[in-house]
């Protein structure tokens, strides 16, 4: 694999828990059991997407409901099917749920809800439908939208320019884009047959951002920067709630031909959609694509790998060794606990039978329902690569361009509508949109293309998902024999037609 795919992971543990803490404020509840919507903005009309994310089958959102009634159920010490004011002061912040994304288990920070908030109707007690209602309008229930931006798009995007401009005359012809893999083989510095985003611009690591603005239904504050240039809106749970349709309205003010008032906007909303996602996640998480491709934004989405299952078994064991072997004198004069004070913090939460001690049994409730938030802790990690080009002909976007990726740059970007009359123009580029949906924080942000039989897998070195002539490691003319379109790469449908004749 590329370096900075690890470059990348390793960026993510460091900002777990900073911008996806701040509490959002949406006007109303979100409706249960239902999908996300997000629209997309470009130069035409807006185009509304349906996005489904299933783990183990599931929708992420009727995990959430799930979660809620057991969190419910944990808090209700006494079991009369309410919370009342003293039960309801150990419900953990609307912040500190978001954090067990990353941590793998809900820690004690953030500002708890009071009971009033908890409370809607007024009449002294806290339901279980007054408990979800809170916290899927503090933003939780369903799939977290964690954005941020490329900073390196467009210098990427003017060094492959630069490069494939090989007669210098400022234009990128089609002949030259078709000798991409030619073209840009001299910047090859690691000799690994892939060129790197920091080969093209040097000191640059890639993606160098991570999705961790939260992504919010529009309000009336003025959204942060990051947001205002994203060609991006999530819309409310709540479909009383109109905010969106002003902010569709103001962006679209100067520079676009729908004009269409709040209202028609709201007609529009009840209308089917224009494209539906559905991504699995899970033991048997699909490794499909999900895509958009518009006029002006194009989106590339994929199921990855996610931190969180390995975070929340690591806090289990970590908790539960504290448990059995405290290593911290308790202080003077407080209430001892067989968990000793390296898990103090967690009496006063899980202490269910109310004898200010925490047992092995209630330890293990509360683990069990740190699993069970852990299961619809799901991430869509979008990042805005602007109008970059790097971003398109990285199909397996894992910041690095390999030779078949290069090879089909002028196909890419004939795709993407790109080339005016045989020539590269810049001027329309599409947006490009980068969303990777996983269990938690992605491990890495790419995919991971490589199949094929284990021999194959062992010699593709540099994680492609070819085997070139030097990765190869057998005779010359097996190579040959086994490369049936003569390209000069194996693929893994290649290898695997290999596989069946010898069966």
């Amino acid at each position: 694999m590329h370096m900075i795919r690890h470059l990348f992971g390793v960026a993510l543990v460091g900002v777990v828990g900073v911008s996806l803490a701040a509490e959002p404020a949406p006007s109303s509840a979100a409706r249960p059991s239902a999908p996300l919507e997000l629209v997309l903005l470009g130069e035409g009309k807006p185009t509304r997407v349906e996005l489904r994310v299933e783990v183990d089958g599931k929708p992420v959102s009727a995990i959430w409901d799930e979660t809620f009634a057991k969190m419910f159920a944990f808090f209700d010490r006494n079991g009369d099917g309410n919370l009342d004011e003293k039960e309801a002061a150990k419900l953990p912040a609307a912040s500190a749920l978001r954090q067990s994304l990353g941590n793998g288990f809900t820690p004690p920070v953030g500002i708890a809800p009071t009971f009033k908030e908890l409370d809607s109707n007024g009449d002294g007690k806290v339901t279980a439908g007054e408990l979800a209602a809170f916290y899927r309008k503090a933003g939780l229930g369903n799939v977290l939208v964690g954005v941020g931006r490329i900073p390196t798009s467009a210098e990427l995007t003017d060094a492959i320019l630069k490069h494939l401009d090989t007669d210098g005359d400022g234009k990128v012809t089609e002949k030259e884009l078709k000798a991409a893999a030619e073209s840009l083989k001299k910047l090859d510095k690691n000799d690994d047959e892939l060129i790197g985003a920091g080969e093209l611009v040097p000191k640059s690591l890639y993606p160098g951002a991570a999705g961790t603005t939260l992504l919010t239904s529009p309000t009336a504050d003025a959204p942060v920067d990051v947001l205002a240039k994203l060609p991006m809106i999530l819309l409310p749970g709540d479909e009383k709630d109109a905010q969106w349709t002003e902010e569709i309205v103001r962006r679209r003010a100067k520079d676009s031909t729908d004009k269409r008032t709040v209202a028609e906007l709201a007609a529009w909303r009840k209308q089917e959609p224009d494209a539906r996602w559905v991504v699995k996640l899970g033991a048997k998480a699909s490794v499909e694509k999900f895509a958009f491709a518009g006029s002006q934004v194009r989106v590339e989405g994929w199921a990855t790998e996610g931190r969180l299952p390995e975070a929340v078994a690591s806090a289990r064991k970590q908790l539960s060794e504290q448990f059995e072997n405290p290593v911290e004198p308790e202080p003077k004069g407080a209430k001892r606990g067989r968990g000793g004070s390296s898990i103090a913090w967690l009496t006063s939460i899980a202490d269910r039978n109310g004898d200010s001690e925490l047992n092995r049994t209630e330890l293990d409730a509360w683990l069990d329902l740190q699993e069970q938030i852990a299961r619809g802790q799901v991430l869509l990690t979008v990042l805005d690569g602007g109008n970059g080009l790097f971003e398109l002909l990285d199909t397996n976007h894992d910041g690095a361009l390999s030779v078949r990726e290069l090879r089909s740059a002028f196909d890419r970007v004939r795709e993407a509508g790109c080339l005016k009359d045989g020539v590269f123009d810049k001027a329309k580029f599409p947006h490009v949109l980068l969303a990777a949906a996983s269990r938690g924080y992605p491990v890495t942000f790419g995919t991971d293309l490589r199949g094929g039989p284990a021999w194959f897998r062992a010699m593709d070195r540099n994680g492609d998902g070819d085997v070139s002539r030097r990765e190869f490691t057998g005779p010359a003319e097996v190579f040959d024999k086994l490369d049936l379109d003569k390209d000069g790469l194996l693929s893994a449908g290649e290898a695997e037609k290999a596989e069946k004749l010898k069966k």
